[in-house]
């Protein structure tokens, strides 16, 4: 019985390194050429659902073709397809398509001519307004001029910040002592 088995696997043996050794790897004949059309197609269509998203249905000029349910999107996309099946690459069939609508059709604005302010305007707006926003707040922030040697109104009397020190506003304790007695004698005046 042992020898039995050990001879199965003799022939096992045989039959698995006689191939290899005379170098003829078994390779499937007729799936080669299947395996790399199924490649090559599903290349296609992925380059085709890129060019989808860079084109406007040109129906209404709301949406990307990839989206847009309409018959004009449907059209375009079955023109990508034989553009590409032609050997067109990505580049040709969106210039095929700004010839025959405009620039209109591209998704996204090329980078040259206005649209290259396109582009650029969000930049420029963002630091105008952090600029703008600097100036604002230093504006809101800076102390009120002095103006208690001028005589100027009343909202323009030196008056000593709540919580200030004395000694820290102008004129000190003289500026202090003329506030409260104005400030006694419109209160009296009021009674």
């Amino acid at each position: 019985m042992k020898r039995v088995k050990c001879l199965e696997w003799c022939v096992v043996g045989l039959l698995l390194v006689t191939p290899a050794a005379a170098g003829a790897a078994p390779q499937p004949v007729a799936t080669q050429p299947r395996a790399d059309a199924a490649a090559k197609a599903a290349s296609l269509e992925r380059e085709a659902r890129q060019i989808e998203t860079m084109l406007i249905a040109p129906c209404c000029w709301r949406e990307q073709v990839s989206v847009h349910q309409s018959e004009a999107a449907q059209q375009v996309k079955r023109e990508i397809r034989e553009m590409l099946g032609t050997g067109m690459v990505r580049q040709q069939v969106l210039d095929a398509f700004v010839e025959r609508y405009g620039v209109r059709i591209l998704a996204e604005p090329p980078d040259e001519g206005f649209g290259r302010v396109l582009y650029h305007a969000p930049w420029i707006v963002g630091v105008a307004s952090a600029f703008g926003l600097v100036l604002f707040v230093r504006h809101i922030t800076r102390r009120p001029a002095r103006q208690a040697s001028t005589g100027g109104t009343v909202g323009a009397v030196d008056t000593p910040r709540a919580g200030a020190p004395v000694e820290d506003t102008v004129g000190g304790k003289a500026a202090e002592e003329s506030y409260n007695e104005r400030l006694d004698e419109e209160l009296r005046a009021l009674d």
